[in-house]
């Protein structure tokens, strides 16, 4: 009784332990996300900031050619001059920046006053030499006293950005342009989903892996009982005839295999329980982070490919769930090489395409000719057919094509020795200016399915690098033509 009250405490402890391990990976997993987070925000903040920075040149540059050294004088005297540069500053004016406009300090004034105003809305226009009094005036004197550009927060979603001219050792005026920083919000506001869906999945984890401990630790009762029977048929088999004696020792085997077996079994089900938990798309998850790290670095990252993301996360994530069981012997990968016949894979492959393709309404048209046997990795061969039959599948439903069919011929070239197995559609085809770039790695057509860029590139290192074959594509009169070349003796 001391050793299993010892043990149930030991176990309480590991369970304890292993639950705040857990959720300290949480905790890191979600100020992981914090930071990332932190540093998408500020980064596309300089980013702007930097972008912003080349304007108020632009109009520096412009007001010295058409002004030169006089802006205040001439602007003063000539009313056409006004409007020319109010017109000129008013070409800035976008959804982002919100005002631009120039103000000057006269020396012996408490106020500042315009010289010129862009502003669109005529009832927010500053007349010219009109006293202003902005708010948050300590930045503008700083521009003044240390002639450098400074940006600071407006209001809720705007900046104000203030670039000193200076003229003689102190600023000759100040250009101003407000802009917007909502896209950092929206940004900053998708991040956060993302990093809930993280929290939900980090949880699923936790869960799976405590009833996991659970049956286990039920499991070992059900051995420790076991063990405690047989120790009692030992005792009573100390006493007993020797024909006893093998009967209870055979007795006492079967009751050894009959655990063994309950056991294995026990943890069959466990792993079939929590497999799909286990085999939540973290790696889609994270090529999909990885892609938003890697696009945002090239600074091609919007709210659309964001919101994109997640939606496709989301897709994923109860895809796989329902059919991972099914695709866990397709995807295994073999150490060796096996000779099969390309029937008996095309048929494989079409298995799990085809409920998927005929619900879409698309004919599935097989001719294979290659009686030849070929030795190659059967299931990475499978692979790339699959990736392939679901990219024309995309294609041919995205495009609402009538009459949608996908043609398998496969056919030997005797003078080469090779089988061939093509692939064509009726989609229309690929475009010209992007089909020598289909198989570079995350490049991509499916911005509104969010395709990874990476399913063509994986099918060409297969074919070529694994199965020693090549892999390329072109157009026919009615659409893409994907033509896989293997040696029908590759071995």
């Amino acid at each position: 009784m001391i050793k299993k009250t010892k043990f149930r405490n030991v176990t309480t402890y590991i369970l304890s332990f292993l639950i705040v391990i857990m959720i300290g990976f949480l905790f890191w997993i979600s100020n992981m996300f914090q930071k990332a987070k932190y540093k998408i925000y500020n980064d596309f903040f300089k980013y702007e900031v930097s972008e912003i920075m080349y304007f108020p040149k632009n109009i520096k540059r412009y007001i010295y050619i058409e002004f030169g050294n006089n802006l205040v004088k001439k602007l003063k005297k000539d009313k056409k001059a006004r409007k020319d540069l109010n017109l000129y500053l008013s070409s800035f004016s976008t959804l982002k920046i919100k005002n631009v406009f120039i103000v000057y300090k006269p020396q012996n004034e408490k106020y500042f006053r315009i010289l010129a105003d862009g502003s669109l809305d005529k009832k927010e226009k500053f007349a010219f030499n009109e006293k202003f009094e902005p708010l948050k005036i300590e930045y503008w004197y700083k521009v003044l006293e240390t002639k450098r550009p400074v940006v600071f927060k407006q209001k809720v979603n705007n900046v104000t950005f203030l670039y000193p001219v200076v003229k003689s050792n102190r600023v000759y005026y100040v250009i101003v342009m407000d802009f917007t920083r909502l896209p950092l919000n929206l940004i900053n506001d998708n991040l956060q989903k993302l990093k809930n869906d993280l929290k939900i999945v980090i949880f699923v984890m936790i869960f799976s892996i405590v009833v996991l401990i659970a049956f286990l630790f039920y499991d070992w009762k059900r051995q420790q009982e076991m063990q405690n029977l047989i120790e009692e048929l030992q005792v009573l088999n100390d006493t007993l005839e020797d024909k006893v004696k093998e009967e209870i020792e055979k007795n006492r085997e079967k009751e050894k295999q009959l655990i063994l077996q309950s056991r294995m079994a026990l943890m069959g089900e466990l792993l079939s329980m929590i497999a799909h938990q286990w085999r939540q798309p973290l790696n889609v998850m994270s090529l999909i982070v990885s892609k938003l790290k890697l696009e945002f670095n090239l600074g091609k990252i919007d709210e659309k490919e964001i919101k994109n993301s997640i939606i496709k996360m989301e897709e994923l994530i109860k895809h796989l769930s329902n059919t991972i069981d099914d695709f866990r012997k397709f995807y295994r990968k073999e150490n060796e090489i096996k000779e099969v016949k390309l029937d008996d894979i095309i048929e494989q492959t079409l298995n799990i395409a085809k409920p998927s393709i005929e619900k879409n309404n698309i004919k599935i048209k097989v001719d294979v000719k290659c009686e030849k046997k070929i030795k190659t990795f059967a299931n990475e061969l499978k692979q790339v057919l699959l990736n392939i039959i679901r990219n024309a599948e995309d294609i041919l439903k995205e495009r609402q094509i009538k009459e949608a069919y996908i043609k398998i011929n496969v056919f030997n070239d005797y003078k080469k020795n090779l089988c061939i197995i093509e692939i064509k559609d009726n989609g229309g085809g690929i475009d010209k200016n992007v089909i020598d770039k289909i198989f570079n790695p995350y490049f991509t057509t499916k911005d509104e399915r969010n395709g990874t860029g990476l399913g063509l590139y994986m099918s060409k290192q297969i074919v070529e690098e694994r199965l020693k074959g090549r892999l390329y594509a072109y157009n026919d009169d009615f659409g893409a033509v994907f033509r896989i070349e293997l040696k029908a003796d590759n071995g």
